[in-house]
Protein backbone atom coordinates (compact mmCIF):
# COMPACT_ATOMS: atom_id res chain seq x y z
CA UNK A 1 0.00 0.00 0.00
CA UNK A 2 1.78 3.28 -1.03
CA UNK A 3 1.90 6.65 1.46
CA UNK A 4 -1.44 9.04 1.60
CA UNK A 5 -1.01 12.23 -0.02
CA UNK A 6 -0.42 14.07 2.61
CA UNK A 7 2.14 11.71 4.19
CA UNK A 8 3.95 12.51 0.67
CA UNK A 9 3.73 16.00 0.44
CA UNK A 10 4.97 16.32 4.32
CA UNK A 11 8.23 14.77 3.41
CA UNK A 12 8.97 17.02 0.20
CA UNK A 13 7.97 20.01 3.17
CA UNK A 14 10.54 18.21 5.35
CA UNK A 15 13.02 17.82 2.75
CA UNK A 16 12.48 21.34 1.07
CA UNK A 17 13.25 22.79 4.26
CA UNK A 18 16.44 20.63 4.84
CA UNK A 19 19.42 22.35 2.90
CA UNK A 20 21.59 18.57 2.39
CA UNK A 21 18.07 16.95 1.61
CA UNK A 22 16.67 20.02 -0.65
CA UNK A 23 18.20 18.22 -4.11
CA UNK A 24 16.62 15.12 -3.24
CA UNK A 25 12.96 16.71 -3.50
CA UNK A 26 13.19 15.08 -7.32
CA UNK A 27 12.85 11.30 -6.04
CA UNK A 28 8.96 12.16 -4.76
CA UNK A 29 8.03 13.12 -8.19
CA UNK A 30 6.32 11.06 -11.15
CA UNK A 31 8.66 10.81 -14.52
CA UNK A 32 5.66 12.64 -15.85
CA UNK A 33 5.25 15.21 -13.39
CA UNK A 34 3.85 19.12 -13.70
CA UNK A 35 4.98 21.98 -11.29
CA UNK A 36 3.35 25.34 -12.01
CA UNK A 37 4.04 28.30 -9.81
CA UNK A 38 3.49 32.33 -10.41
CA UNK A 39 5.93 32.67 -13.43
CA UNK A 40 6.87 29.00 -14.71
CA UNK A 41 5.94 25.65 -15.35
CA UNK A 42 7.87 22.45 -15.27
CA UNK A 43 7.44 18.97 -16.60
CA UNK A 44 8.85 16.13 -17.24
CA UNK A 45 11.86 13.74 -15.52
CA UNK A 46 13.31 16.82 -14.68
CA UNK A 47 10.71 18.93 -13.36
CA UNK A 48 11.51 19.07 -9.52
CA UNK A 49 15.52 20.04 -10.57
CA UNK A 50 14.34 22.79 -13.06
CA UNK A 51 11.89 24.08 -9.43
CA UNK A 52 14.76 24.08 -7.57
CA UNK A 53 16.68 25.87 -9.82
CA UNK A 54 14.02 28.42 -10.56
CA UNK A 55 13.41 29.13 -6.92
CA UNK A 56 17.31 29.25 -5.58
CA UNK A 57 17.80 33.31 -6.54
CA UNK A 58 14.05 33.93 -5.85
CA UNK A 59 14.69 35.63 -1.86
CA UNK A 60 17.61 35.19 0.56
CA UNK A 61 15.51 32.42 2.30
CA UNK A 62 12.24 31.28 2.96
CA UNK A 63 10.30 29.32 5.41
CA UNK A 64 6.22 28.21 5.89
CA UNK A 65 4.08 28.24 9.18
CA UNK A 66 0.90 25.88 8.01
CA UNK A 67 -2.45 26.29 8.11
CA UNK A 68 -5.16 24.35 6.98
CA UNK A 69 -5.01 20.82 5.28
CA UNK A 70 -7.35 19.45 2.94
CA UNK A 71 -6.93 16.04 1.84
CA UNK A 72 -9.45 14.03 -0.65
CA UNK A 73 -8.01 11.28 -2.14
CA UNK A 74 -5.04 11.51 -4.39
CA UNK A 75 -5.39 15.52 -3.64
CA UNK A 76 -3.69 17.40 -0.68
CA UNK A 77 -3.83 21.16 -0.49
CA UNK A 78 -1.53 22.77 2.06
CA UNK A 79 -2.52 26.46 3.15
CA UNK A 80 -0.53 28.59 5.01
CA UNK A 81 1.89 31.86 5.02
CA UNK A 82 5.17 32.58 3.90
CA UNK A 83 8.07 34.20 5.57
CA UNK A 84 11.68 35.06 5.38
CA UNK A 85 14.15 37.97 3.66
CA UNK A 86 13.94 39.01 0.75
CA UNK A 87 16.72 39.62 -1.93
CA UNK A 88 17.42 43.49 -0.06
CA UNK A 89 17.33 42.04 3.05
CA UNK A 90 14.28 43.09 4.42
CA UNK A 91 12.39 40.92 6.47
CA UNK A 92 8.74 39.54 4.90
CA UNK A 93 5.85 37.73 7.04
CA UNK A 94 1.97 36.95 6.36
CA UNK A 95 2.50 36.17 2.71
CA UNK A 96 -0.44 33.74 1.92
CA UNK A 97 0.15 30.46 0.25
CA UNK A 98 -1.83 27.81 -1.12
CA UNK A 99 0.09 24.43 -2.64
CA UNK A 100 -2.48 22.34 -4.48
CA UNK A 101 -0.72 18.08 -4.66
CA UNK A 102 -2.54 15.24 -6.77
CA UNK A 103 -0.47 12.17 -6.16
CA UNK A 104 -0.58 9.12 -7.19
CA UNK A 105 0.76 5.53 -6.53
CA UNK A 106 2.98 7.39 -3.84
CA UNK A 107 4.60 9.77 -6.26
CA UNK A 108 3.31 13.68 -6.50
CA UNK A 109 2.06 14.11 -10.46
CA UNK A 110 0.96 17.58 -10.24
CA UNK A 111 2.13 20.57 -7.74
CA UNK A 112 0.49 23.95 -8.32
CA UNK A 113 2.00 26.51 -6.13
CA UNK A 114 0.23 29.78 -5.34
CA UNK A 115 1.54 33.02 -3.33
CA UNK A 116 1.76 36.56 -3.94
CA UNK A 117 5.20 37.80 -3.35
CA UNK A 118 5.72 40.38 -5.60
CA UNK A 119 2.32 42.15 -4.73
CA UNK A 120 3.07 42.04 -1.14
CA UNK A 121 6.36 43.89 -1.73
CA UNK A 122 9.27 41.02 -1.88
CA UNK A 123 12.02 42.13 -3.54
CA UNK A 124 12.49 39.06 -6.44
CA UNK A 125 14.72 39.06 -9.31
CA UNK A 126 11.31 40.23 -11.32
CA UNK A 127 10.50 42.99 -8.56
CA UNK A 128 13.94 44.19 -8.68
CA UNK A 129 13.88 47.64 -10.19
CA UNK A 130 9.94 48.11 -10.34
CA UNK A 131 7.71 49.80 -8.40
CA UNK A 132 4.50 48.36 -5.95
CA UNK A 133 2.75 47.83 -8.73
CA UNK A 134 5.40 46.54 -11.21
CA UNK A 135 5.99 49.43 -13.12
CA UNK A 136 9.40 49.92 -13.98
Amino acid sequence: MSRTARAVVEDFFDRMADDDRRDTVGELFAEDATITLPGATFSGPDAANAMLEWLAPRYEWAAKSYGTWIEAGDYCVSQGTLYGEDLEGEPFEDIRYVDVYRVDDGLIERLDIYNDLAADGVVTPETVGTSAEGEP
